[in-house]
């Protein structure tokens, strides 16, 4: 990656310290209740559940990932709109569903990312990206340092979960003061 960035003489600046990959999520009852942790361990309740995903993901290579590193099959697929999964697997209409291991809702609704113990799922990791008109700016290059590294998994969640409201909190400038706020001094 770094040398096709650099074809393009864009900068890698560096990780933000969370990442933002598909995920099977499951409420955290019901994880504990079947002691479930990993993609691993839900294998052997997979055929008796349910599983929902957005439009797209059961087309995606991610999903043929899974399937191929665990050999997972559910008792029945389904395709929802991505709003609608965290609230159906929190009431139960669904058993696991693929979401994002940053969203916010994962929070919210006490749910839990199950572990990619076989990395059947690739990473896509938060990056910080400078454009060529941009990667000499010192100054930017200043400021954007102390995010580095700083941002992990749990506030991310946080930061995504307040965007998502519809108050004053919920502005771009109220969430990324909050987050200034929660990592720009560490």
């Amino acid at each position: 990656m770094k040398a096709t960035l650099a074809q393009q003489k864009v900068t890698l600046l560096g990780e933000l310290g969370f990442e933002n990959a598909y995920a099977l999520v499951m409420t955290r009852k019901r994880a504990e209740q079947l002691g479930i942790r990993t993609i691993t361990d839900l294998v052997p309740h997979a055929g008796g559940m349910s599983i929902a995903a957005d439009y797209e993901f059961f087309s995606r290579p991610e999903w043929a990932g899974v399937k191929k590193a665990y050999g997972i099959a559910f008792r029945e697929q389904r395709q929802m709109q991505p709003d609608f999964m965290y609230a159906a697997v929190a009431s139960g209409e669904v058993d696991v569903i693929t979401g994002y291991t940053s969203d916010g809702l994962i929070a919210k609704y006490d749910l839990v990312a199950l572990e990619d113990n076989r990395q059947a799922i690739p990473p896509y990791d938060a990056i910080m990206l400078l454009s060529p008109k941009r990667a000499d700016d010192a100054a930017l290059r200043n400021a954007l340092q102390p995010l580095l590294g700083k941002i992990d998994i749990a506030t991310m969640r946080e930061a995504n979960l307040r965007a998502s409201g519809n108050d004053a909190n919920s502005s771009p400038d109220a969430v990324a003061k909050w987050l200034w706020d929660k990592v720009g001094k560490k």
